[in-house]
């Protein structure tokens, strides 16, 4: 057998294999990265949604920029409790919660506006809770949606009571 023979018959040299292992590495590292940063796009987070509420009313404006209506049984300061638990900042009236009074239909009890990023991006929600109603449960409350692309979120001006 000559030395040439020999030579093929060794297979890859290992300069070449650890080459290869680097780069399917490289590439499941960079791979999870881009899997997140699709399935944000794809499936973008919602924002947090008390239990027990009645679908009224869905408009999509933009991919990424919703605005639900939903009704509910529950008070407006099961509402309050529910979203400042979940991160998000309430501007509520000195004196809506401490005794629970009869409102007029439609009567706008408080706003929060909550944040969040994930992945690359940020989302901004806000809900706008009412009571009063008779029908689609005692409470409604809108709840808006706008997710930042950008990754950063824009200032808004300060929420009054």
């Amino acid at each position: 057998m000559t030395e040439t023979n020999s030579r093929a018959r060794r297979g890859l040299p290992w300069r070449v294999a650890l080459l290869g292992l680097a780069a399917l590495a490289l590439a499941l590292v960079i791979g999870t990265q881009v899997i997140g940063v699709l399935y944000s796009i794809i499936a973008p987070p919602r924002p947090p949604l008390p239990p027990d509420v009645i679908p009224i009313s869905h408009t999509s404006l933009d991919y990424g920029v919703d605005d639900w209506l939903y009704g509910t049984d529950q008070t407006p300061c099961d509402l309050i409790r529910f979203y400042e638990d979940n991160d998000t900042d309430c501007y509520v009236a000195a004196d809506t919660c401490g005794v629970e009074t009869a409102s007029a239909a439609g009567e706008h009890i408080t706003q929060c506006v909550g944040t969040r990023y994930f992945s690359l991006f940020a989302m901004r929600w806000k809900v706008i809770i009412a009571a009063g109603y008779q029908t689609d449960g005692a409470t409604h409350f809108r709840l808006t949606r706008e997710i930042y692309w950008t990754g950063s979120i824009p200032p808004q001006p300060q929420l009054q009571p």
